[in-house]
């Protein structure tokens, strides 16, 4: 009998065999979850470590790592004629470095239910590789390329502010005019900055993680000001203030029911509206503001001392 015991299912009796993770007729686990990364025990519905912080399943597929696994080999394991694409590209012109955001599929929206109606309903995405600026574009980048610093805190280190949706929009063709590579630079579209900003889709609340002070310059540490970027901790894939510090604008018109609009594949509205979209929150604002999933939105035309922005370059 205790021989039969070990071999059968304990929520359903099924024979079982040593080497089977789960029962193939009631799906109960058999073998104790562990994080890949530090070995500590997890459970079923844990997304995330919560000791070390790794990645328990794949945001992509959904399929749970194996120790050792710091990504899935299915979904983020490159193809083979995409391995010469380097991890990060370094214009010459301006300075600015740009990180490999690797494509894929995600939830886009409020997957963790603390927004407002303009942030669902959440829906699948797809996206294409694309490189995306390490950093928002510094005063010191932008003054290589613009006659005037429109900014009111001026330090060269500090995000360029001020700056309409327009002006980044001439940067952006100025740097691509200026790229002796044939590069193209552009604002991202809020699907790109969304899915850069969790890390390919993960359920983080601010762009790094859940601890808004461990990544963010936000109105209760700012003391009043902007700061230097690169400062907070990164997300994973190396992006720093994609949460707080400034406002950065998107390529979008804005839409209240943009996501009931949405495209499956590498989504984008550009009609003729007057409001373009903003990401990820500011100096001057609260937590609240500077989640992933929120959405905001300016008159192209505005400006403000919280308001900059950082560019992509197609990965071809």
């Amino acid at each position: 009998m205790d021989t039969k015991s070990k071999a059968a299912c304990p929520q359903c009796s099924e024979p079982i065999k040593p080497s089977w993770r789960i029962c193939p007729v009631c799906e109960t686990r058999l073998d104790a979850l562990i994080c890949p990364q530090c070995g500590g025990d997890v459970r079923e519905n844990w997304r995330r470590c919560p000791a070390c912080e790794a990645l328990l399943v794949c945001s992509q597929c959904g399929i749970r790592l194996m120790r050792g696994q710091s990504g899935c080999p299915r979904c983020q394991s490159p193809q083979p004629q995409d391995r010469e694409k380097k991890a990060v590209k370094k214009e010459a012109v301006c300075g600015l470095e740009f990180v490999l955001v690797r494509g894929g599929r995600f939830a886009m929206g409020d997957t963790l239910a603390q927004g407002v109606e303009n942030e669902q309903p959440v829906h699948q995405v797809d996206l294409d590789d694309f490189y995306i600026s390490r950093c928002p574009v510094t005063q010191m980048q932008w003054s290589v390329l613009m006659a005037e610093n429109p900014s009111g805190f001026q330090h060269p280190e500090h995000p360029v502010e001020q700056v309409t949706w327009s002006d980044a929009g001439e940067f952006a063709e100025k740097l691509s005019q200026a790229s002796k590579a044939d590069l193209r630079f552009m604002l991202p579209t809020e699907a790109q900055w969304e899915y850069a900003a969790r890390c390919g889709g993960v359920d983080d609340l601010y762009a790094g993680g859940d601890d808004i002070d461990a990544v963010a310059w936000y109105e209760a540490n700012s003391q009043g000001t902007p700061h230097p970027v690169g400062q907070k901790k990164p997300t994973a894939s190396g992006l720093y203030d994609m949460s707080g510090n400034v406002w950065e604008w998107c390529r979008d018109t804005y839409r209240s029911d943009a996501y009931d609009r949405h495209g499956r594949r590498n989504p984008v509205l550009e009609s003729n509206g007057s409001d373009r979209v903003i990401r990820g929150g500011s100096w001057n604002l609260d937590a609240w503001s500077a989640r992933c999933a929120r959405r905001f939105n300016f008159r192209s035309d505005f400006y403000g001392p919280g308001l900059g922005f950082r560019l992509v370059m197609a990965a071809d």
